[in-house]
């Protein structure tokens, strides 16, 4: 993708509320002719006063000066908080549009990522896209503008001046952003960096114990490392360029002042340019090039901004996994039965079948095992009811309805899942339990509760189900953690429940206690089970067990 369609791709995703943007970029214009005007009328009020022409003849040039240098703060303010503004409207137009194209991905688009890149691509990449407008587009744009404005005002005073003036600002807007971007000819190697860094990092964190367990913290840290280092090499590039281009500025700053001046006393003593003026010229000249040093970095961001666009709107090229039919059908009502046949299912071409020709059926209010060793199918069956992965061959339907003329939503809503590797947000447990049903009332949960076998629990606790999970439930035990999410499941109300290892992490009392009544629940309450376990105690009370292998249903 080229620069300049990532550049129109963001432009037309975040398009942001122009008439705001010429707003900023008009105080921003003020604001800079401010500071010429500033700087010009204090060397004419500073000429006057040597000749002496008394208090009455500059005050009027006082109370301009001051009226000037007081509007110059108001000005810059008001470009900064329109152009954020912009900014802002602008981000968060980009940040849904990425959100709206990972959630459909999940999970199987998004197999090709490591989670700590996704993060950096979601926060570190997000955020610098704002700097498209307020650090490239409108610091470029108010330069240009104040650049001619300036050259103009110098030309009317003294040709030859405004001619000098406007060949060293030509020379410092050109040559400052094309040594800015030659030098840094890496620049796309930032965002790649971080988005490794940080993936590297959520693995140490997350494996922690792990790799402390088995010694191998140390090949983790030294790729961190490694990486931290090459970013710091490259920030220390980027330093190295900054002050190159600031070093240029300065130089054009005094080449202006200097041909000015000379041109301006060679006026002078041709008598075409009135001594007062002589202070005039060179401070206009600099106030001219306040803007000028923005351009440089206007530059830089821009190849930082295009870089970041380029990893975020990657993810839009990703072709959407499961998608919702055009015109979906209508869920089908009460219990359904669910049924699959002959499905097959593989995670990528060079891997073997996860599901091969497997058939099977839950009837309503029925009562289905699956059993089976790790890597037999069984997860796998479960995710493609789910619609988390399309079936290469075969059919699942949903009272007789195939699941892929369904939307998900309908699908996910008919079938609650607990599964193994339950995940628990960062919030209370009430706020996890009524995730799928926000309005789900307190003797709902207490009952969900009870059915998980949390209640003693939940008493013990000092704020009950109002306590804190943390980060990933990090804060309650494995067992919990599972008991929680089987509390969830019962609480969204799905008539078919997917049970994928519900006792991971119980004892074997505890274990046929949760599963006694939760069949018994669900009895009651005329839904369907459909457990996945591997463990032989489970399946008590089930109607029918169905043994996977290799992906293949086996006879029992």
């Amino acid at each position: 993708m080229t620069a300049l369609t990532a550049v129109r791709q963001l432009l037309r995703i975040g398009a942001p509320p122009w008439g705001r943007f010429l707003a900023a970029m008009a105080l921003g214009v003020a604001g800079a002719m401010a500071t010429v005007g500033l700087l010009a009328g204090s060397g004419y009020v500073v000429d006057r006063a040597a000749f002496r022409p008394g208090l009455g003849a500059i005050a009027g040039l006082l109370a301009a000066v001051e009226v000037v240098a007081f509007l110059r703060g108001p000005l810059r303010y008001g470009e900064r908080l329109v152009g954020h503004d912009v900014a802002f409207r602008s981000l968060a137009c980009w940040r849904v549009w990425l959100y709206d194209h990972l959630e459909p991905l999940a999970p199987a688009g998004l197999r090709a990522w490591r989670s700590g890149d996704l993060l950096t691509r979601l926060t570190d990449d997000v955020d610098t896209l704002q700097d498209l407008y307020l650090r490239s587009l409108l610091p470029a744009a108010v330069t240009a503008c104040a650049s001619v404005l300036a050259v103009v005002v110098v030309a009317v005073i003294l040709p030859l001046a405004g001619a000098a003036l406007a060949g060293c600002l030509v020379v410092a807007l050109v040559a400052t952003p094309a040594v800015a971007v030659v030098s840094r000819p890496e620049r796309g190697r930032e965002a790649a960096l971080r988005g490794e860094l940080a993936a590297e990092v959520v693995d140490l964190l997350v494996g922690a114990p792990d790799l402390l367990a088995f010694g191998q913290e140390g090949e983790l840290q030294r790729r961190i490392e490694a990486a931290d280092g090459e970013l710091t090499r490259l920030a220390r590039r980027r330093a190295w360029v900054a002050g190159a281009t600031s070093a240029l500025v300065t130089t054009c700053i005094g080449g202006a002042v200097l041909a000015i001046l000379v041109l301006g006393v060679g006026a002078v003593r041709a008598g075409h340019l009135n001594p007062v003026m002589l202070g005039v010229l060179p401070l206009a000249a600099i106030g001219a090039f306040e803007t000028v040093p923005g351009v440089a970095l206007a530059a830089l961001r821009t190849a930082d901004v295009v870089a970041a666009a380029r990893r975020i709107l990657a993810v839009g090229d990703v072709p959407v996994p499961v998608a919702d039919p055009s015109h979906p059908a209508s869920p089908p009502d009460g219990t359904p039965e669910v049924a699959v046949d002959d499905a097959r299912l593989r995670y990528a071409p060079d891997l073997p079948w996860a599901l091969d020709g497997v058939s099977l059926r839950v009837t309503p209010r029925g009562r289905l095992a699956i059993v089976g060793s790790s890597g037999a199918g069984k997860t796998s069956l479960v995710h493609a009811l789910l619609r988390f992965w399309p079936l290469a061959g075969g059919r699942a339907t949903l009272g007789g309805v195939p699941i892929e003329d369904l939307r998900q939503a309908d699908v996910r809503r008919a079938l609650s899942l607990v599964d193994q590797d339950a995940h628990l947000f960062a919030g209370t447990i009430r706020q996890n339990l009524t995730l799928a049903r926000p309005r789900a009332t307190d003797e709902e949960l207490a009952a969900a509760v009870a059915l998980a076998q949390l209640d003693e629990w939940v008493a013990e606790l000092p704020d009950g189900l109002d306590t804190s999970v943390g980060e990933e439930g990090a804060r309650v035990s494995g067992g919990q953690r599972q008991r929680i999410a089987l509390a969830r499941a019962i609480v969204a109300g799905g008539p078919v429940l997917l049970l994928d290892e519900p006792t991971a992490g119980l004892d074997h009392a505890t274990a046929k206690r949760l599963l006694a009544d939760v069949l018994s629940a669900t009895a009651a309450a005329g839904r369907s089970v459909l457990l996945v376990t591997h463990r032989e105690e489970d399946l008590a009370g089930f109607d029918e067990v169905v043994e996977l292998e290799a992906g293949r249903r086996i006879t029992r």
